[in-house]
Formats: structure tokens, sequence, C-alpha cells
């Protein structure tokens, strides 16, 4: 009877507790699991976060590219001369001479200029130099100031130039702080460019004119060449 008694008892214990236990286990294993899947969904939140900021934006517009360079400056009738242009100014002169150069050697325009304080070789003879570098140069642009009028050296190498290509196209007088009635007679049959009323328009008529006989002359040297093949 005591022993059934006891039984009972004990029973109803693991019963009452038992459940107490399992209510307590299934709770824990639900909140790991609410805990996971929110863990999961943090993760899956940041990874997608990083991966959209890692990849590239499609709607980024690519720069605008470059303007290209005219084709004659990539012909074999250019690379024949080591310069396009030679500048023949006054040391008074410099600055708008290096101002003329700037604007013609930019990267956008490509051509190749000729300074002599420059250019010219430590220890040469200044006018072997000059000569060798009016030989080599496609086109020659005289800065006429009156600094050059006054100047022997720089008339010195406009006859010099004159020599070179009498009548063509090469010769390019530029003249700036004076009027066109004072520019040298010996330069009076030649186009001229008036650098007076705005600088950066002259200059660009100056590499507009020296593209222009880099294109002739690679015209008038084509039949040659096809001849020659």
């Amino acid at each position: 009877m005591e022993e059934t008694h006891a039984s009972s008892i004990m029973g109803w214990f693991r019963q009452r507790f038992g459940k107490q236990r399992n209510e307590s286990n299934q709770s824990k294993v639900s909140t790991c699991s609410q805990e996971c899947s929110s863990g999961h969904s943090n993760t899956t939140s940041i990874s997608s976060s990083s991966s959209s900021s890692s990849t590239p934006s499609t709607s980024a517009k690519p720069s605008a590219s470059e303007k290209p360079l005219p084709s004659v400056l990539f012909s074999s009738s250019r690379s024949s001369r080591r310069y396009d242009v030679y500048l023949c100014h006054t040391e008074k002169d410099f600055d708008l001479a290096q101002s003329l150069a700037a604007f013609l050697e930019d990267p956008c325009k490509g051509l190749r200029c000729f300074l002599q304080d420059r250019d010219c070789p430590l220890g040469g003879a200044v006018s072997t130099e000059i000569l060798q570098a009016v030989r080599d140069s496609h086109c020659w642009v005289l800065l006429l100031t009156p600094h050059f009028l006054k100047d022997e050296w720089c008339l010195y190498q406009m006859h010099q130039v004159l020599c070179e290509g009498p009548m063509s196209q090469r010769i390019i007088p530029a003249f700036i702080n004076m009027p066109r009635s004072q520019i040298p007679l010996e330069l009076r049959y030649v186009f001229t460019v008036d650098l007076n009323a705005n600088k950066e328009s002259g200059y660009f008529q100056v590499y507009t004119a020296v593209l222009r006989y880099l294109k002739d002359m690679c015209e008038k040297e084509k039949p040659i060449n096809e001849s020659n093949s």
C-alpha cells in the first residue's frame, strides 16, 4: 500500500517537472532558432550591401574621350624633320614665344617646336645649331615685334628662312605691338598673322597654317610614293 502511494507520488513529480523541463527546452530551441534566423538575415543583408557597394555602378558614364589628333601628324612625311615649327624671336620676346610654343605643343595640338633658349644644346655653336634647326623644321614662325626689327641676329635668321623656303607656305610671320605697315619689305608678299587684337585667335591661325602645310606636303608626296610602289 505504501509502495503504491509512493510510486504514484513519484509519477506525479516526474510528470510535473518533466513537462516544465520540456517546455524550457522548447523555449530555448525556439529562441535559438529565432537568433540564428535573425543572424542569417543580418549576414545576408550585410553581404548584399557589401556586394552592391563593391560592384561598380553601371549608371556611371565614362569620361568623354579626347579629340584625336589630325592624321597628318602620324605621316612619314612629317617625321622626316625633327621639328614642325621653328620660332624665331628676340630675347626680349621670349615670354611671348614660350606662350605660343605652349599653345602649339599642347597635347590636343601635338606640334613640335624649336626654341633657341630651350632647345639649343649647351656648348654648341649658336649659329650652327640655329641653321641646323632651321633646316630641320617644316615651318618657320617669325615673331615680329619692334624688338625683332632692331635685332640684327633675328634679321639674319629671317633671311636664312627666306633662303631656305622662298615663296612658300613654310614662312609664317606673326606680328604684335606694331602696325602691319612696319612689317619688313621682304615679308610683304607673305600671309601674316595679326596677334594685336586677340593672341589666342592668332595662335590658332598659326596652328592651322602649320597643319595646312603638312597636309599639302603629304598630298604632294602621295603620287611619288604610289609611283615608286
